[in-house]
């Protein structure tokens, strides 16, 4: 997208950042937070899926964690073209650090963070708690349009691609619930 994009990379930085703390955090709870399922639809990059397999595999028994580099391609539709990988973590968790933001420096001005990726090797394809968290402060709020892909590196097809799911919250602050729905995900094959 252009550089009037509402989404900025150093709004991402600092919310990812602010990502593990926000949890406890109670100044969040003064504001109303409404969040409604914005993207209708996500096309996946074949090279981004096996990207974020290989990630995945290579951090197993671990998990892994990365951001999602892409574009809005057409109103409330995303196009995934990158899968970057930041860090692994334990065997069940993983979260950003300060150290890890170098990563966006491999985003391209045509593209910018749609989301982020994270591995659950052999526990299924969900978001947890903390999952939900993540993604409502750091990714969602500052891009109503950003995705959280979980994919398994357990359970890998002939493709080279591991079973994954694209998440999106949805909920109210008012009432104390927020949940996650699926959002439609499409694997494009990239032309060369």
């Amino acid at each position: 997208m252009t550089d009037n994009h509402p989404h900025k990379r150093k709004d991402v930085v600092e919310n990812l950042k602010k990502s593990s703390k926000v949890e406890k955090d109670t100044s969040v709870k003064n504001e109303d937070i409404i969040l409604e399922l914005e993207t209708k639809s996500v096309m996946i990059s074949d090279q981004a899926i096996k990207a974020i397999t290989k990630f995945s595999i290579d951090a197993m028994p671990k998990e892994a964690i990365g951001l999602l580099s892409g574009k809005e391609f057409r109103p409330k539709e995303l196009l995934i073209n990158k899968g970057l990988y930041v860090t692994e973590g334990e065997e069940y968790s993983v979260s950003f650090s300060d150290k890890d933001f170098q990563v966006f420096d491999q985003l391209t001005n045509s593209e910018f963070c749609v989301g982020w990726w994270h591995s659950h090797p052999g526990f299924g394809l969900f978001l947890s708690q903390t999952d939900i968290t993540t993604h409502i402060f750091s990714f969602q709020l500052v891009q109503p349009l950003s995705v959280a892909l979980v994919v398994d590196p357990m359970d890998v097809g002939k493709d080279g691609i591991a079973k994954y799911r694209v998440f999106q919250v949805i909920g109210d602050s008012r009432k104390n619930l927020f949940r996650y729905n699926e959002v439609a995900s499409y694997l494009v094959v990239a032309s060369d």
